[in-house]
């Protein structure tokens, strides 16, 4: 008979925007083991792999820090609450972690002042106002409900949200049917539950306990960091250089290059200073894609490519934007 043998997620924290996707090991009735999904349009010996996902809210709001997702919130910048930015990213656990930060988190104000052309310097009254009693109490915009009445995450058809009560003060809002969910702005602070349980295929029935797994509380995509371009002196991104130091704009075009490190190299291991959520392909590859798109560059070369996310995501993903995408592999690469 089919079985889960195993249930577990890539990274330890969600972020909204990046699709969650569990690894779950079967045993097939034969005894091999594969990943392999077995659907219900699709059953083996009799039965077939059923999928939700949940969204479990606590009576007690919880905002958690925007620089270190795994604690819990201790005070707000009153600035970004002024200039209206996501409520999300005006959270720190501490007031040394709000002041490390601050040489970032002042960019989100900058944007904010200039995106209203305000000029009003108010870098000192931000800094040093904010709740540093630690009690965790806080004035957390985290909504205590659901937001809307049907599901449309992941590829199934929508249809009335169900909700199941728990006890301790929590509910548990059912927010996907998939095996593939991905989090939405709803989620912020709140932890998710996976579960997987063989069904038989006849009788549409659970055989027996489901599989589940909870994730850490979900974060908001961090803001990119801005980049700090070099200027090429004697060319330009609108001509070519040619050899008397003169610049032609006829028949110009522009050339990306890009090494994206691949996944097999993103390791804690090599690169112990980010977190693992950061080093995590589906937080990376909408990442990459932003920037590598927002250059325009008429052609694009990338390194570090591997064959299954350049058949996957990026053949499929660059041809949206007009691109004719073409893969070399490395003559060292293992097939």
């Amino acid at each position: 008979m089919l079985s889960v043998l195993r249930v577990h997620l890539p990274s330890d924290i969600p972020i909204v925007g990046c699709e969650l996707t569990p690894y779950v090991l079967l045993r097939r009735p034969d005894k091999t083991v594969t990943t392999d999904d077995v659907p219900e349009s699709a059953p083996l010996d009799g039965h077939f792999l059923r999928y939700k996902w949940y969204r479990i809210q606590s009576d007690k709001k919880v905002a958690v820090c925007s620089v270190h997702p795994s604690e819990q919130a201790t005070l707000q910048c009153l600035g970004c609450v002024k200039a209206k930015i996501p409520v999300a990213k005006s959270y720190h656990c501490s007031p040394k972690c709000f002041s490390d930060a601050w040489q970032h988190h002042r960019v989100l104000h900058d944007r904010a002042a200039s995106a209203v052309n305000e000029n009003g310097n108010e870098e000192e009254e931000i800094f040093g106002r904010y709740n540093s009693s630690g009690s965790g109490v806080i004035n957390a915009s985290l909504t205590g409900s659901a937001s809307s009445t049907s599901l449309t995450n992941g590829s199934t058809p929508l249809y009335p949200a169900a909700v199941t009560q728990r006890s301790g003060g929590e509910t548990w809002f059912e927010v996907g049917r998939s095996k593939t969910y991905t989090p939405t702005a709803d989620d912020i602070g709140h932890v998710l539950k996976f579960e997987c349980v063989i069904v038989d295929a006849e009788t549409k029935q659970p055989v027996g306990h489901p599989n589940t797994i909870l994730t850490s509380r979900v974060i908001p995509a961090p803001s990119p960091s801005p980049r700090r371009l070099i200027p090429v002196s004697g060319a330009d991104m609108l001509g070519n250089l040619q050899s008397d130091g003169r610049v032609s704009s006829s028949g110009s075009f522009t050339v990306l290059s890009y090494n994206i490190l691949s996944d097999s190299y993103a390791s804690s291991e090599l690169y112990s200073y980010c977190p693992s959520w950061a080093l995590s392909w589906p937080y990376r590859r909408q990442n990459l894609l932003r920037e590598i798109v927002g250059y325009r560059a008429d052609i694009v070369c990338l390194q570090e490519v591997q064959n299954d996310h350049f058949e996957e995501f990026f053949a499929p993903e660059l041809d949206k934007h007009g691109y004719q995408a073409l893969y070399k592999r490395k003559t060292n690469e293992v097939a």
